[in-house]
């Protein structure tokens, strides 16, 4: 939506599902949020924006790219061209991917069990 206030109330937040058993709040494992790019782009940087008022729930996430086939081309955990620490907190998250690739999938993933993802933004920048 453009929106990247990381202000959950003000409604451009996203959010996993969970589970509240008696007090106690479950996420799932492997949470992800999806872009679909609707078509094969030339993708040379990806921003993440954060969650400001609960920043930890995007720790450690992984972004990750797929060509049309739906096959994982970049990772940012093994992207030799990305140092971004996502264990760190951060208003924003870039990586830049030098070259760039052809993608046509975008996803944040936050890998583990219990875990719920949210998140503010993600901006997708390359050509067509």
């Amino acid at each position: 939506d453009g929106n990247t206030s990381g202000i959950y109330v003000e409604g451009s937040v996203t959010h996993t599902a969970y589970t509240s058993n008696g007090g106690t709040v479950q996420g799932t494992s492997n949470p992800y949020w999806k872009l679909d790019l609707n078509g094969e782009y030339c993708i040379m940087r990806v921003k993440v924006w954060n969650r400001a008022e609960a920043a930890f729930k995007i720790q450690g996430f992984v972004l990750t790219i797929n060509d049309l086939n739906e096959n994982e081309i970049w990772n940012s955990s093994t992207g030799t061209d990305s140092s971004v620490d996502t264990l760190n907190t951060a208003v924003s998250y870039e990586f830049p991917i030098n070259n760039g690739v052809l993608g046509k999938e975008v996803i944040v993933t936050l890998p583990g069990n219990d875990k719920i993802l949210s998140l503010a933004e993600v901006e997708v920048f390359g050509t067509s």
